[in-house]
């Protein structure tokens, strides 16, 4: 069972959305790789290759202020566990500033509500150590 975050979990993450119907069907023209950020002391992150309903691969940093990507998402580790475990929908937490959209377009964010969804329902389907 991978540990969140690790590259591993952001893999089998990654493969999980591909599995996703759902989320294929609900991100189609979504074209921007996100680079998703833990801020728990030095920032971790992934870069999810995202194009069209499909995860095209993951990069790991150790160091996510190495990393870029058209879309940043950073959150604590407390908040990203959260949305994972659907206790919070991740659109509420980017009004709520639990999630900050760093980096990106939230009008462009705000038309994929249920991709966004989907998403958050292919992360509960991977487990956390």
């Amino acid at each position: 069972m991978p540990k969140f975050p690790s590259k591993e979990w952001a893999e089998a993450y990654c493969k999980e959305l591909n599995r996703s119907e759902s989320y294929a069907r609900s991100a189609r023209g979504w074209v921007w790789p996100i680079l998703f950020v833990v801020k728990n002391g030095r920032k971790k992150g992934f870069v999810l290759k995202l194009n069209n309903g499909k995860c095209e691969g993951v990069e790991w940093y150790d160091d996510a202020s190495k990393a870029d990507a058209p879309y940043v998402l950073e959150a604590t580790l407390q908040d990203w566990l959260d949305i994972i475990q659907g206790k919070v929908n991740p659109l509420s937490a980017i009004m709520r500033r639990k999630l900050v959209l760093a980096k990106g377009s939230y009008s462009i964010i705000m038309r994929y509500p249920i991709a966004a969804l989907e998403m958050v329902k292919a992360a509960q389907r991977v487990p956390i150590e």
